[in-house]
């Protein structure tokens, strides 16, 4: 949507009357001596209208992908590097746009470009090659018409037109345009520069506090080169519409009063656009706003002369003629400009949950994640196909709230990413089971903690529902993200945990018997503080309970403490231990940055992190990131150490994981850790959906990779029923073991 502009005074026009003068001059109105007529309010300006740019644009060849990557292609182009401040009216463009029973891509390109000023929609050329390059002599005037090869000018050329009438929007068209303004210029010509937007990650549209960011920058083009022997007088030639490539070559020369413009006045967003092909029809987008010096370019450059008559009459002035004028500033510029990305704030209205929401969500989702998701390289790129494959589903069953949850949650299963998540509001759940359950030796899923009598330590889930535990499991995996089995299974769990209403189980005891049980979303206390998430909710301390008196326990798990201060504090007790096990089983309750320099002697650094910048949308480059430390020389434990991880170990886990195992500091017991490290960020989609993702490559310090492989116990133990059942937690006592073996 257009921003309001300041408003602006033409030279000339009277300035606005003050409070006090309009008082004065109203008095006046009681007083036949005054002699004026009563004046009248100030009225208040209207902002500039903006030039409707579209109809100067020679449209782009129709594409070859599919309309719906077409779509999302053309939508990110909008999303992420158009002018603007806001998403919101965007994505709710696009929504609107999809409605429907069924997908009219041409009629879902009109409705799109009506709802955006910053688009436009054409009907697409049929595909054409630029041709060769021709030179034509009018007397002394040599008449180039752009193409490939190297124009030749004709000896005793005493001036130049290009004729851009007609020209394809085809590939080389920059470069033709480059050469043809080379032969008549013996030094380089300045290039206006352009203003895009520049996306670092992509900025977090939920939370403030964003690792990533967008901002915009002044872009510099190069200079286009000279091969001539002198500058001739040169005049550019334009018809009713120009392709991009051809609008920005006229606001170049023509800025650089290095051309006259002859024929057709041309709209400066044309030159800022690009044209995106869609189905028989295309977008034509803008995506930067050019400026020089002096500060946006004005929206039209008018033609300094109109073409009449025989084009050789026309032409024979221009050996004579010398520099243009400068362009008339005196025009208000009304087109949009680049400004930061504002985050969404506030609630969005409730929106009937539709098919139009379901299908731009995807797209959104889509589009966003092929510009900004960091490791297609390990995963495999299956994105194209699983758009395609839940587009489609959309349309093959009724439309709910849940079911754009679900469809969501498979398009992102296919980034094998344990940082997808997918939450909409309000939440079509209305609870979570009380229990912990996990996955243990053999695969039975098994509870290892339970907040209500139905549910006891040591129970195996034979049913949910009318389906076996395997069936169910087979579905909720398939829409279920992560890098690592593990995880995996861990947050398709997490899954069947969370309730839209009392839910039937079959669990079978540990003398085989079995029961159902009615389980009932729980209604008492904060679910997370009553029951945890980590394997174990053992507090710090010494071991002797466990046999192992001279060794000491400390926990990262925010189910236990929060309070780094208190982490140090055992940390001085474990000073006498004869060893030490740190619990990462869990996600960390305080800055591990900060505890880890307490366990590290020396030198040791972080994982390499790598965050991958565009510069407007076609310049992306990956800026890299890695931390030294030194550890501390106070408060540091040096004795042997064994850390635990689990399936569970994720994202701050594994960071404060890796800067250990990569400093030869512990050994490792429990089991492969969730593979998933870096900043996370989140998508804000039409209807109240999120979708959340990685944003950033993390590799270990020695710059191998991290996704997908974790971190690797030197000691893999997977716990059992019947260690669930008595309450036992045989990875501790595995690392009870291995401490003691050095002893």
């Amino acid at each position: 949507m257009t921003m309001p502009q300041p408003e602006t005074t033409k030279p000339g026009t009277p300035p606005t009357p003050t409070l006090a003068t309009w008082l004065l001059a109203a008095a006046c109105a009681f007083h036949t001596a005054c002699g004026d007529d009563p004046p009248q309010p100030p009225t208040e300006q209207p902002p500039p209208q903006a030039l409707d740019w579209c109809p100067r644009v020679t449209p782009g060849p129709s594409g070859t992908s599919s309309a719906a990557l077409a779509m999302s292609n053309a939508h990110a182009l909008v999303r992420f590097f158009s002018p603007g401040s806001h998403y919101r009216e965007i994505d709710a463009a696009l929504a609107g746009a999809m409605e429907g029973s069924t997908v009219d891509w041409n009629g879902v390109a009109r409705a799109y470009a009506e709802a955006l000023d910053s688009v436009c929609v054409h009907e697409a050329t049929a595909s054409a090659d630029l041709p060769m390059v021709q030179v034509e002599q009018h007397d002394a005037v040599a008449v180039i018409r752009p193409g490939t090869g190297e124009p030749v000018l004709p000896e005793g050329t005493r001036a130049v037109a290009i004729d851009l009438r007609g020209l394809p929007d085809a590939p080389g068209l920059e470069e033709a345009l480059a050469r043809a303004i080379s032969v008549a210029s013996s030094q380089p010509v300045p290039r206006v520069s352009a203003r895009v937007r520049v996306n670092d990650g992509m900025t977090d549209e939920y939370s403030a506090q964003s690792f990533y960011s967008n901002t915009t920058d002044l872009l510099a083009a190069p200079d286009h080169p000279a091969s001539g022997a002198v500058d001739l007088p040169v005049a550019l030639l334009t018809g009713p519409t120009l392709p991009p490539a051809a609008a920005r070559f006229v606001v170049d020369l023509r800025t650089a009063r290095r051309a006259w413009l002859w024929g057709e006045p041309v709209a400066t967003a044309v030159a800022e656009s690009r044209w995106a092909p869609l189905a028989a029809q295309g977008l034509s987008i803008r995506t930067s706003r050019l400026e020089d010096s002096t500060g946006p370019l004005p929206d039209q450059l008018p033609a300094d002369r109109a073409l009449a008559g025989a084009l050789a009459d026309s032409l024979s002035e221009l050996p004579a003629l010398g520099m243009p004028a400068a362009l008339d500033r005196s025009a208000a510029v009304a087109r949009t400009g680049m400004t930061q990305r504002q985050r969404p704030t506030g609630t969005t209205a409730q929106v009937a949950q539709t098919a139009g929401i379901a299908r731009a969500s995807l797209l959104i989702t889509h589009g966003a994640v092929r510009r900004f998701f960091p490791y297609f390289h390990v995963v495999g790129d299956g994105i194209d196909a699983r758009l395609e494959e839940t587009l489609a589903a959309v349309d093959a069953a009724p439309v709910s709230q849940l079911q754009t949850l679900q469809l969501l949650r498979r398009f992102g299963a296919v980034l094998q990413d344990g940082h997808v998540f997918v939450s909409a509001s309000p939440s079509p759940f209305i609870g979570d089971l009380p229990a912990l359950l996990e996955e243990v030796a053999g695969g039975d899923v098994v509870v290892r903690r339970s907040l209500v009598p139905e549910l006891q330590a040591g129970d195996t889930l034979v049913r949910v529902g009318d389906r076996s535990t395997a069936e169910w499991y087979a579905e909720e995996l398939s829409r279920t993200s992560a890098a690592t089995h593990g995880y995996r299974h861990a947050l398709a769990t997490r899954r069947l945990l969370q309730l839209t209403g009392p839910l039937s189980l079959v669990m079978r005891a540990m003398d085989g018997t079995e029961r159902t049980v009615q389980a009932r979303p729980w209604t008492g206390a904060n679910l997370g503080a009553a029951l945890g998430y980590s394997s174990s909710r053992r507090a710090s301390g010494w071991l002797g309970d466990v046999g192992a008196p001279t060794l000491y326990y400390i926990t990262m798990s925010s189910d236990v403490t929060t309070d780094l201060g208190a982490a140090l504090q055992h940390l001085d007790t474990a000073s006498a231990a004869q060893g030490l096990i740190v619990d990462m089983r869990g996600y960390p309750g305080f800055s591990h940055y900060d505890f880890t320099r307490h366990l590290i002697q020396g030198p040791y650094v972080s994982p390499l992190f790598r965050v991958g910048r565009w510069t407007g949308p076609d310049t992306h480059e990956v800026r890299e990131t890695q931390h030294a430390f030194t550890g501390s020389t106070t408060r540091a434990y040096t004795g042997p150490m064994v850390l635990l991880v689990g399936p569970r170990s994720v994202s701050a886990a594994e960071n404060f994981s890796t800067m250990l195992v990569g400093a030869n500091r512990v050994r490792v017991v429990g089991q492969r850790s969730a593979g998933t490290n870096g900043n996370i960020t989140h998508l804000t989609l039409p209807g109240g959906f999120r979708f959340m993702y990685t944003g950033m490559e993390v590799l270990r310090p020695d710059r191998s990779t991290f996704h997908g492989v974790g971190i690797v116990p030197d000691e893999e133990i997977v716990p059992t029923t019947e260690d669930f059942a008595a309450g036992r937690d045989a990875v501790l006592l595995k690392a009870i073991d291995v401490l003691q073996a050095h002893e």
